[in-house]
């Protein structure tokens, strides 16, 4: 059963609704830092976080940037 309201009444609610309506905001707020930081270091596929398999994470601990000058190509 829906709500009767007085005329009045239903001005105030309606002149409320478009003012809030009015403060609306669209834009994309960042409400957490630390979880931002942590996504963008997250390894993706397609866009979509990924989980590393064991194999992918002997592969970065024996071909690690930080070992070498230059970036090496493992050969299977």
């Amino acid at each position: 059963m829906p709500l009767q309201f007085t005329p009045m009444n239903r001005e105030e609610k309606v002149l409320r609704y478009r003012e809030k309506k009015k403060a609306r905001k669209f834009e994309k707020k960042i409400r957490y830092a630390s979880r931002k930081a942590y996504a963008e270091t997250r390894p993706r596929v397609k866009g979509r976080f990924a989980r590393k398999t064991d194999m992918e994470i002997e592969d970065d601990q024996l071909f690690s940037k930080e070992d070498y000058d230059y970036g090496i190509v493992p050969s299977l």
